[in-house]
């Protein structure tokens, strides 16, 4: 070979390469060559497409933004799933057995002595969802706003709407308004959706469909509320619960009324107002059903057809047939309402509750602990007048109403309600206590949050059937079977319906409980006025105006509306805050002659 090189260096001649060698190079020219056309035409062939079909690109764009986004939001979600696995992994290790699982206990550690004195929980933050759609807020939207402020210790309320005409000025800290812009709720939805349920392909027809719907038939957002704790995940960094909600309510301080035992041990907790014990209804409720932030019950509703993937059947207790799903009802619907439009008629869909699949699904996953607390008003059965305190001043707010007063409905009561007489209602006159709205509250917040209830006696299994809630799909019900006379005989303590009930372990118990209400007076976290509002729509003098926030204020609550009660104790003297009795402003002369009215008749105390 070194001869051969030195010849052919002496002789000016390249020496001869192998065979193999020339056909490489050749391959690989030919190769290159062809890459090169075929890049080359494709390029040509997408820009001649382009040009002829500008909405194709402004399409194909929208889809490149959409996947880089859905890509970026996931690798967010799966960080935050590794941070909380550990716990939902200690969580899971502790279902099964075949005894009784304990219930949530009191005796767990506190939090520091030293927290008590802070203005917010050191451990705990609760996200109260509601996203509202419409251009007008409802009537009494600032009295909801301003009892948002007696919880600020626990919780938090994000309103997300789409450009409302909000005052962000007069909003307590608590309170935080979200503008996703207009027609922005459809489009959050449909692009969170779309990833959520494994379509991303999907999300400009999902964000057309929603956007229609919701501009539409804005109540339509109702049908989500199971996903609020996924679609809003971004916005619920340093919250360790999150709950959806209504509007149709005012609140009281809810840390009043949730136990550091149930923020540690349950994966969900929900109030009902008594007809889980009169009427056996065991579903969670639109106003609160506080949630875990955790693996554990996050994507439960993709159990339901109505909000699974295309096609799928969406398993477990929401399975339908497996033909269904969120686009298939959404294009359904969009369908059935230009049918209807074309030939000038009114088209309302029919709405899927989370009271139906999605509380069957959470009552038929065994690895979750559930608890059903019995703490909230509504107006089915509450008194005539329901009292509002407003916090401020050093005033505690507070929701109550009368003891032993009559309800206006028939749906189940709250402890101590009129449905189930109690041992105060039930005797003589001489013998009640006087119904002072102005008692003193709870005491104030401590970081131990004992709650406002304690069990009495170890669980007790509970049988379950499907004959209530008529309302709900029979396939979706699940009803305590309250037909034994332990449903109707009164606590130690002379209140009714003091049960409460669990779904352990894939196990249905209930427990009797007390509670602590100042002499005279039944509480509740909220107010649900669902009927009342019907009211409250149309009439206008009727709904009193609300102090700017850190003002302590009072309201009566009745269903013609909702006026001022004065802060002044009876003859001029006071024995501290939120002590002392106090009597009626001079301008309700008339709402106080109507309470006279019904005390004489009902032979109550007069309050």
């Amino acid at each position: 070979d070194r001869l051969a090189a030195m010849k052919s260096g002496l002789l000016g001649v390249e020496p001869a390469r192998p065979r193999r060698a020339l056909l490489s190079d050749t391959w690989l020219r030919v190769l290159v060559v062809g890459l090169g056309c075929a890049w080359l035409c494709t390029s040509l062939w997408l820009a001649w497409s382009l040009r002829r079909d500008p909405a194709g690109a402004a399409s194909l764009r929208r889809s490149h933004e959409m996947t880089e986004l859905s890509n970026e939001v996931l690798i967010l979600r799966r960080q935050l799933a590794s941070m909380v696995s550990d716990a939902d992994e200690a969580a899971a290790s502790g279902a099964g057995g075949t005894e009784p699982p304990p219930p949530p206990t009191d005796a767990l550690g506190h939090a520091d002595p030293a927290a008590d004195t802070a203005s917010r929980h050191p451990e705990f933050r609760l996200a109260m969802i509601v996203p509202w759609l419409g251009a007008e807020l409802p009537r009494w939207f600032d009295l909801f706003v301003a009892s948002c402020a007696g919880s600020a210790y626990l919780v938090d309320w994000l309103i997300f709407h789409e450009d409302a005409p909000i005052d962000v000025a007069a909003a307590p800290a608590n309170v935080r308004y979200i503008s996703l812009g207009p027609h922005g709720m459809g489009a959050h939805f449909g692009v969170q959706l779309a990833r959520l349920t494994g379509e991303p392909n999907q999300t400009h027809t999902l964000v057309r469909l929603l956007q229609h719907a919701f501009a539409t038939w804005p109540y339509a957002i109702v049908e989500y509320k199971p996903t609020y704790g996924d679609v809003f995940r971004d916005y619920l960094d340093g919250y360790t619960h999150w709950s959806y909600t209504d509007l149709d309510l005012v609140a009281g301080d809810l840390t009043a009324f949730v136990s550091r035992a149930e923020l540690v041990e349950l994966d969900i907790l929900t109030f009902t107002f008594g007809d889980a014990v009169t009427h056996g209804r065991l579903y969670l409720r639109g106003q609160f059903a506080m949630h875990r932030l955790s693996a554990a019950t996050s994507r439960l509703w993709l159990a339901c057809e109505f909000l699974s993937a295309s096609g799928g059947s969406g398993g477990g207790a929401g399975g339908g047939g497996g033909s269904g799903g969120l686009l298939h009802e959404l294009r359904i619907k969009h369908a059935r309402a230009t049918r209807a439009q074309q030939r000038g008629e009114a088209f309302r869909p029919h709405f899927n509750s989370a009271e139906g699949c999605y509380s069957r699904v959470v009552a038929t996953s065994p690895t979750l602990r559930v608890k059903y607390a019995n703490r909230m008003i509504a107006d089915f059965t509450s008194a005539p007048q329901v009292y509002v305190l407003l916090s401020g001043g050093g005033r505690r707010a507070a929701v109550r109403m009368c003891a032993g007063s009559e309800g206006d409905g028939t749906a189940g009561g709250l402890v101590g309600s009129p449905m189930r007489p109690t041992a105060s209602s039930s005797a003589p006159a001489s013998q009640r206590a006087a119904c002072d709205p102005f008692a003193p509250p709870p005491p104030p917040p401590r970081a131990s949050l004992l709650g406002n209830q304690r069990p009495v006696g170890a669980l007790i299994p509970l049988v379950t059937h499907t004959n209530c809630s008529e309302w709900v799909e029979p396939r979706y019900r699940v009803c305590a079977d309250v037909s034994g006379a332990w449903a109707s005989e009164l606590g130690a303590d002379g209140a009714a319906n003091g049960w409460n009930f669990f779904y352990l372990a894939g196990r249905w118990y209930r427990q009797r409980f007390t509670a602590s209400h100042p002499a005279g007076l039944i509480e509740g976290a909220l107010f649900h006025f669902q009927v009342w509002k019907r009211a409250y729509k149309r009439q206008g003098p009727q709904l009193a105006p609300i102090p700017p926030p850190g003002e302590s204020a009072a309201f009566v609550l009745t269903k013609e509306g909702y006026r001022p009660l004065a802060l002044r104790p009876a003859g001029g003297s006071s024995t501290g805050a939120g002590t002392g009795a106090y009597e009626y402003d001079e301008a309700l002369a008339s709402i106080d002659a109507r309470l006279k009215a019904i005390e004489r008749d009902g032979d109550h105390q007069p309050g």
